[in-house]
């Protein structure tokens, strides 16, 4: 006569559970738990694996007012292997809001040990930084 009990048992909870309501409500946002400015770099490596095989340089900026912003960043793979790339800029005016339109992923063939050169232009002389972001070549 034991098994009656626990069958009761299980019946009782297993019906407990179905008349359970499910919260429906939208998730809350969470807070970042990296503070700025490191949770928005001014170099962002999309493809995380390649953090360890890229350096980077310091930029060279051309802003001089009359002509758009135009950016020349240097950087240098750091293995033996040859890398396809794509990488893109993404240009800020000075309330740190992207510039529209963004510019379009560029391909970067980059040769063991080579230096090469990212490249872009703001359209608009609102523009008075940057952020580049680089990632496997699709």
């Amino acid at each position: 006569m034991r098994p009656l009990p626990f069958f009761v048992t299980m019946t009782v909870i297993s019906m407990t559970l179905v008349a359970c309501k499910t919260d429906t409500a939208p998730s809350p946002g969470m807070g970042d738990y990296y503070p700025a400015p490191m949770n928005d770099p001014q170099i962002s490596i999309v493809s995380p694996e390649l953090r360890e095989h890229l350096g980077f340089q310091p930029a060279l900026l051309d802003n001089d007012g009359e002509r758009p912003l135009s950016v020349e960043l240097p950087v240098r793979n750091l293995t033996y292997n040859a890398y396809q790339l794509e990488y893109r800029m993404i240009f800020l005016n000075d309330g740190g809001r992207e510039q529209s339109p963004i510019m379009g992923w560029q391909h970067l063939p980059l040769d063991p040990k080579q230096v090469a050169r990212l490249k872009g232009s703001a359209l608009s002389n609102d523009a008075v930084s940057y952020r580049v972001e680089v990632r496997w070549s699709r």
